[in-house]
């Protein structure tokens, strides 16, 4: 008899040891949970915004992991993928629109269990200003420049022009003076030599 609860007795202490063991490492096999977000949900952010971060209680998968982030046009501003860092999961974001801005996520635990869940924020940052017209300034003002440095050119072609007019106008008087020269110079030939009537005399008087 006393055997019978002697067994019974260490059984007893034995399954007692045995759960106590297993308390410890219950929660590690508890499925992950969702922290905090940032920006939390319900806040209003008055910062350009480039990245919405999700912190959790242990890693999640990152393959399995979605992010939408819509404003309230009902565009997605969600830039690329989410990325998983430790306990982090970051989803980066494009310039985002004043108003409210929903965001609906969806990711898996290490041990395989889903996890998802939506929350809303109100984004009062102001709009980002666009660098571009003080990039094109430069490109305007340099423009004018391309005309410049063709003139001298078109300088250089209309004195060679004008110097090989010039110079087959002296060719021409030359040409006209040596010719008007000849002329007169026949004309006086002419008139100093005596003709064949001069030579021969007045004709004999008949009567």
């Amino acid at each position: 008899m006393r055997l019978h609860v002697t067994l019974r007795a260490t059984l007893a202490a034995a399954a007692a040891a045995f759960l106590v063991m297993l308390l410890p490492a219950q929660p590690a096999w508890a499925h992950a949970k969702l922290v905090k977000t940032d920006p939390a949900g319900g806040a209003t952010v008055s910062a350009p915004l480039t990245a919405v971060v999700f912190t959790f209680n242990e890693m999640v998968k990152q393959q399995f992991s979605t992010v939408v982030v819509t404003g309230p046009d009902g565009v997605s501003y969600s830039d690329g993928t989410p990325k998983s860092v430790d306990k982090t999961l970051t989803q980066p974001v494009k310039p985002l629109p004043a108003g409210a801005i929903t965001v609906v996520w969806r990711t898996v635990s290490g041990d395989g269990h889903p996890l998802e869940g939506q929350f809303t924020f109100t984004n009062a940052a102001p709009a980002p200003t666009s660098a571009a017209p003080s990039s094109a300034a430069p490109a305007t003002s340099a423009a004018p420049m391309v005309p410049s440095a063709a003139a001298p050119t078109v300088a250089t072609d209309r004195t060679g022009d004008s110097s090989d007019d010039s110079g087959l106008l002296w060719v021409v008087l030359g040409a006209v003076a040596v010719v008007l020269v000849l002329a007169r110079g026949a004309v006086w030939w002419r008139r100093r030599t005596p003709t064949r009537a001069d030579r021969q005399g007045p004709a004999p008087d008949p009567g």
